[in-house]
């Protein structure tokens, strides 16, 4: 009871808790008046008495600066005088405790601290009282006035640390509490000053880091890089989950001071961190480290250009090479079609028979000319069967030709109603306007992409064909 009487009193004016706090003879007393002894009941074994113990404590801390009763002109901060009779380190054991009520009102007034100076901050993050509410936060079985007052301890070391105190509440995982509440719609402009201290604070080591590099004390690689403080995903969540116009605002607003987005990927990254990406004064854009701008270039397309032609003219003049070879090659074979082959001996030995038959006998004559005209008939009737036997074949060829047609046409359809072309894509994977321009005369005036096109650009057309007939089946 006697706690809970000071804790009443405490709850009052500012010189009801100067008379708690102060000691008027330190000689007889020690310093903080009962404050000491208050401390030392934080660990009573009975909650009974430790909950009342524990709001006296958080009533002193809430109270605001007094130099009344103070002869000597100096306010007094009761913050102060709680942080001197060691309580912090207590209330930190008091934030695993096994009663609901205590563990929020240990929460409440590290809370309180944690809104104080730097060095009051400071106290809060020595006493590794961080990771223990970091992890009431992320549990889901935690209750959710505690998971509330444990979300403002890490709002309130962040809104009013320093960069170094900063960097250390990152490490021990405040990031990921002011995520949460960024989904709670009373929370989420706090959330957003805190993020934006972070992003700060990050701002200036990054700007450190580069006049370090410049100055030639560091190097810029993986060992000098530090990891991103805060995830664009977090400030793009606020951006487009918010149903407030504020929010949104504030959103925005951050995200074009700290976050760029790669003009090729459409990934973000950090506006601060130049490992991560640049702006190109050509392309007047930002581009990440993992994409390359240098193809929209003009002066690498003009190296590209003169490249091109040069490589044209060693094909052009191959391919005359070669026309003029088998143009040659015809009119070899045209002369030797044209020269007459000599068939006299072959004549004489014809004539040799002829004269030999003429000194037969008549006698034979009538039967040679029976057989003669026998076998006459027969040749007859099988010029007349080859005949037919070709005509039929001719003509089951002019049945056959209309369909070849017809599956040429269906050719051309299917030609025609291929996938459409990313240009874009195509430019980005073979780095050439030239080759972009050709595609699209090819695409514009219905020439045979075959023609003019190398066999590497073919490829990448028919697997960009290919992905998008892939893609609109799986839709």
């Amino acid at each position: 009871y006697t706690c809970w009487t000071l804790s009443h009193l405490c709850d009052g004016p500012s010189s009801h808790i100067a008379e708690v706090v102060t000691t008027k003879d330190e000689t007889k007393a020690p310093r903080g008046g009962l404050v000491p002894r208050l401390v030392e009941l934080l660990l009573h074994p009975s909650w009974r008495v430790t909950k009342p113990a524990l709001r006296t404590i958080g009533n002193i801390v809430c109270a605001e600066c007094s130099d009344e009763n103070n002869h000597g002109g100096v306010t007094t901060d009761y913050t102060e005088v709680i942080l001197e009779c060691g309580a912090v380190p207590r209330l930190k054991e008091l934030v695993t405790h096994s009663n609901r009520e205590i563990q929020k009102e240990a929460c409440w007034t590290l809370s309180n601290i944690a809104a104080g100076t730097v060095d009051q901050i400071q106290a809060v993050i020595d006493s590794g009282a961080i990771p223990p509410l970091v992890k009431l936060v992320r549990e889901k079985r935690t209750d959710q006035e505690v998971r509330s007052e444990a979300c403002w301890v890490v709002l309130n070391a962040t809104s009013c640390g320093s960069d170094s105190q900063i960097e250390i509440l990152v490490d021990e995982g405040c990031v990921s509490v002011l995520g949460v509440l960024l989904s709670e719609a009373s929370m989420v402009m706090m959330a957003l000053e805190g993020l934006e201290r972070v992003l700060q604070v990050e701002e200036t080591r990054e700007a450190i880091r580069r006049e370090q590099i410049e100055n030639g004390e560091i190097e810029d690689d993986e060992q000098t890089r530090t990891p991103t403080l805060v995830s664009s995903a977090l400030i793009e969540k606020a951006r487009k989950s918010n149903s407030s116009s504020a929010v949104t605002k504030r959103a925005e607003r951050i995200w074009k001071q700290h976050f760029v987005s790669c003009a090729l990927c459409k990934k973000s990254f950090s506006k601060h961190r130049t490992s991560d990406a640049s702006f190109c004064d050509e392309c007047k854009c930002y581009v990440c480290h993992n994409c390359n701008c240098k193809v929209y270039h003009l002066d690498y397309q003009e190296e590209l250009w003169a490249e091109t032609e040069k490589t044209e003219q060693k094909k052009s003049s191959k391919k005359n090479k070669n026309k003029k070879k088998k143009e040659k090659a015809k009119q070899r074979k045209s002369k030797q079609d044209l020269n007459p082959v000599s068939f006299a001996d072959g004549v004489k030995e014809g004539k040799n028979p002829g004269s030999t038959a003429a000194k037969d006998g008549i006698a034979e004559q009538s039967r040679s000319s029976t057989v003669s005209s026998a076998s006459d008939d027969k040749e007859a009737d099988k010029e007349t069967k080859s005949t037919e036997g070709s005509a039929s074949h001719k003509s089951q060829k002019e049945l056959e030709t209309p369909v070849e047609l017809g599956e040429e046409e269906g050719g051309d359809d299917q030609q025609n109603q291929q996938p459409a072309i990313d240009f874009v894509l195509y430019l980005q994977q073979t780095g050439s306007i030239i080759a972009l321009a050709k595609l699209m005369d090819a695409l514009e005036y219905g020439e045979d992409l075959d023609e003019g096109l190398d066999d590497s650009e073919l490829r990448l057309i028919r697997e960009q064909q290919m992905l998008n007939q892939q893609q609109a089946t799986m839709q």
